[in-house]
């Protein structure tokens, strides 16, 4: 009897369970995976939250700009009043003001200076941005550092008077000059556009170095080893291979030395003198001499648009030019 039930089972017991366990569940890798590890809430967070955040690191940088751009905005009203020194009714006559000969030839001398000590600044940065690249040992880095550094912590006044004594009448280089036999009278060096790009190459130089610097630190030494390794000249590679590689630095240091220099009044003031009127001497005829307040407005309006526009200018070329150029490692 119990022989029999056992039999029994055995032969049925097998049916039964390939009826409970059914066919064969298969289950990818990465669905695995998902379900193995435990659901996890509030770990994202929300978009509305990351906004958030990003408003609140941008606060204090917000609230710092907010005077500079309350004075913009009252500078841009000042510029329409009617009223030459009082905010007072709406006018257009400071901006048709801005069309006299006068004003226009002192917009066209600042764009050509801005552009030349732009130029001056870009060439002379490349070669001092090459050596600063080329320094390895930290101390000598401190020192060329400061020294590309120095315009910028001198005041303007002190290097103003320092290149009267270079450029003046008796200075050392009409010495220098007179003593070599070249000239026998002095040479008029201030108070025209040679001392006044003078003063804007050595004050806005620092300002050309280190976005060239940045750039030519990017470069990746094997292209220049590829370079030498195929007989390229060092100029040849510096033309073909350097320079392309520098175009993003260059116009973004070219834009920074144009703005800051288009808007000096310092150094024409003190090295041009009355006679090297530059939109910012201009202004500041208009604010002391004259008292058309809202036609210094309606200027300085003028400049910061001229300024911003380089600006945006320049961005878009630079962006261009990113774009243009394959990144490095690209085969």
């Amino acid at each position: 009897m119990q022989t029999s039930v056992r039999t029994e089972l055995v032969e049925v017991l097998p049916i039964i369970l390939s009826k409970v366990e059914g066919p064969p569940i298969t289950v990818s890798p990465a669905e695995g995976l998902r379900q193995a590890q435990p659901e996890r809430t509030g770990d994202v967070p929300p978009r509305s939250t990351g906004r958030l955040r990003l408003f609140l690191l941008a606060l204090p940088g917000l609230l710092l700009l907010t005077p500079f751009l309350l004075a913009v905005l009252f500078v841009l009203r000042f510029s329409f009043s009617a009223d030459a020194q009082s905010i007072q009714g709406f006018s257009l006559e400071r901006y048709a003001g801005l069309l006299d000969p006068f004003f226009l030839r002192s917009v066209v001398l600042t764009l050509k200076l801005a552009a030349l000590s732009t130029v001056i600044c870009l060439v002379l940065a490349v070669p001092v941005a090459m050596l600063m690249a080329r320094v390895r040992q930290p101390i000598w880095r401190r020192i060329v550092t400061s020294l590309i550094l120095l315009p910028m912590i001198l005041n303007l006044l002190i290097q103003s008077y320092g290149w009267i004594m270079v450029l003046g009448p008796k200075g050392i280089v009409n010495t220098l000059l007179f003593n070599l036999g070249l000239t026998d009278r002095p040479v008029q060096l201030l108070f025209n556009e040679i001392g006044v790009l003078a003063g804007l190459v050595q004050t806005a130089l620092p300002l050309a170095v280190f976005p060239v610097l940045g750039a030519m630190r990017a470069i990746s030494a094997e292209y220049l080893e590829a370079g030498a390794s195929l007989g390229a000249a060092p100029w040849r590679t510096f033309r073909d291979i350097t320079l392309p590689l520098l175009k993003p630095g260059l116009i973004g240091a070219a834009s920074i030395v144009f703005a800051f220099n288009a808007s000096a009044f310092a150094v024409p003031l003190l090295l041009g003198g009355r006679r090297v009127q530059t939109m910012g001497v201009a202004i500041r005829d208009m604010i002391s001499p004259m008292f058309d307040w809202a036609g210094a407005a309606a200027a300085g309006v003028a400049l910061i648009a001229i300024t911003v526009l380089s600006m945006l200018l320049a961005t878009w070329l630079s962006a261009r030019v990113v774009r243009a150029t394959p990144p490095q490692g690209a085969h």
